[in-house]
């Protein structure tokens, strides 16, 4: 049985959403960026979102269509579509600064333990051993945490980076620190 991985088609083209972060909101965007924010587990259950910047911000798990939504994010492409393994990530140690606002602190720590050797070492800094992408241990983590808090992840060993929660302006502001060109 083949999965669909297609996106959800979208009930109205001029549709906008806002999501809000820190009690700012961002957007307007599209279904389709709104999709693609799901995919990268940018948007998540907790996230808050409403079709107006000024009012209206509930919780994506408020409403039915986008938690449909939710459910059609593909997790991994299809074998059939895929018929070489994804090579594993060679073990790195990861930097995780993480905000935690929303009382899930204890459920982030359990969902870090969870995917490798952990060292605490700061209020809200640890470092984890894994084998993984910075993108991987990003959507992992940011699954039981709220609409207010805020993830940093950085791959130690690849100088790569992901995070969930932070501001479009600050989007930019990360991506252009760590475009360096090296000679």
């Amino acid at each position: 049985m083949q999965t669909d991985t297609r996106q959800p088609q979208p009930n109205s083209s001029a549709r906008q959403w806002f999501v809000q972060v820190d009690d700012q909101p961002y957007g307007p965007f599209d279904d389709q960026m709104l999709w693609s924010f799901m995919c990268e587990g940018r948007v998540n259950p907790q996230s808050l979102i409403s079709q107006t910047a000024s009012s209206g911000f509930r919780p994506v798990s408020a409403d039915p269509a986008l938690m449909n939504w939710l459910s059609q994010v593909p997790s991994a492409a299809p074998a059939e579509l895929n018929p070489e393994p994804k090579p594993k990530p060679a073990p790195t140690v990861f930097m995780i600064m993480a905000e935690v606002r929303s009382g899930r602190g204890m459920d982030l720590i359990q969902t870090l333990q969870g995917l490798g050797h952990v060292q605490r070492i700061g209020d809200a800094v640890w470092l984890l051993r894994a084998e993984a992408t910075a993108e991987d241990v990003r959507n992992v983590l940011s699954q039981p945490l709220g609409s207010n808090d805020r993830l940093f992840v950085l791959d130690s060993f690849a100088n790569e980076t992901a995070w969930f929660n932070l501001s479009p302006d600050m989007d930019g502001q990360i991506a252009a620190l760590w475009n360096i060109k090296r000679d």
